[in-house]
């Protein structure tokens, strides 16, 4: 199996595809961007282990987010992160298809 996520971000312009695919003890991550960096990150980031996803510190989803250089407000490393629980079953799958998506509206 596989989890799709798509972040479709209209600020910066550029929509990421994530698919990850749980192996073993590792996720296999690829992202398919029209932005060059996360493509960069896709690259360096390639898989996470269980352990990067139990917290945001010392994870490599956040700190291959810094060496790839993508700015702090970029909500691509979240999307990843929320696709690699879906994929490991530490949230639900039927759950996230159903919401379908996660909002950051501004208000003013």
């Amino acid at each position: 199996m596989s989890t799709k996520v798509l972040v479709d971000n209209p600020i910066c312009g550029f929509k990421t595809l994530i698919t990850v695919v749980k192996e073993g003890p590792l996720t296999k991550v690829k992202l398919t961007s029209g932005c060059a960096k996360i493509n960069d990150y896709g690259n360096i980031l390639a898989e996470v282990k269980n352990e990067d996803l139990y917290r945001a510190q010392g994870s490599k989803i956040f700190l291959k987010a810094q060496e790839a250089r993508l700015t702090p407000t970029c909500v691509v490393p979240v999307a990843l992160m929320n696709a690699c629980w879906i994929e490991n079953q530490l949230m639900s799958k039927n759950l996230a298809l159903e919401k379908k998506e996660i909002k950051i509206i501004f208000e003013e």
